[in-house]
């Protein structure tokens, strides 16, 4: 399903401001929406790990360490977590790189609506995890390596302790890119007390060159 809020957040990501936004628009990104969707299924796979604290990071499943004091402080009340991950697959890779090689002026709108698709399907995925839990339980916001102080290179062993490779088909380059690109991985705690699960910028690391926040807006809309 594409909503409104996945089209006005791609338009957003190609740099179009609210004010300069038209129906038309809003009309052709849909399309690229629909083009997207029609590559293939998005896959995933996840799965409940339990959780240590470190003292500038954490422990999954024991063996599995993920540096970060942005961890340390969203887990602080966290036994466990889910683990997962979640790629569009690598037809939409070969469909943005295709059209990047023809200076395809869709290119743009092709990445920045693969990226929307890819947070709104981990939102999806998110949500039918977390409403499972018991009513003891609660969900802490979604982290993915590479936002705050939490390295992208921590993706790999996610990757590893999921299986990822061989369940979706999701690898990591010796570059440290995911492969397909158009991949998620991210970690939500599971705390004994209510936790704020909004996504905001006090967690980015990129809060001082975000080109996002220039504009008053937010990459997560």
């Amino acid at each position: 399903m594409i909503t409104e809020r996945m089209t006005e957040s791609a338009l957003r990501f190609m740099g179009v401001p609210p004010s300069g936004r038209t129906d038309g628009d809003r009309h052709a990104v849909r399309r690229v929406f629909e083009r997207l969707q029609s590559l293939g299924p998005v896959r995933w796979v996840w799965r409940r790990a339990p959780i240590a604290l470190e003292e500038s990071g954490v422990l999954l499943d024991g063996w599995l360490s993920v540096p970060g004091r942005d961890l340390t402080r969203i887990f602080a009340h966290c036994r466990s977590c889910f683990v997962l991950a979640l790629t569009l697959g690598p037809a939409v890779d070969r469909a943005i790189a295709l059209a990047g090689s023809l200076s395809d002026p869709q290119a743009l709108a092709l990445d920045a609506c693969a990226s929307v698709w890819a947070d709104a399907e981990c939102d999806r995925l998110d949500e039918e995890i977390t409403v499972k839990l018991p009513p003891d339980e609660y969900p802490t916001m979604r982290f993915s390596p590479g936002y705050g102080d939490v390295p992208s290179s921590a993706s790999r062993g996610i990757i590893q302790m999921l299986d990822a490779t061989r369940r979706i088909g999701l690898t990591m380059t010796a570059s440290g890119m995911m492969a397909p690109v158009k991949s998620i991985t991210a970690l939500i705690g599971i705390s004994d007390r209510h936790e704020n699960r909004r996504r905001d910028c006090s967690s980015c690391g990129r809060r001082g060159v975000c080109s996002f926040m220039k504009e008053g807006e937010t990459c997560g809309g």
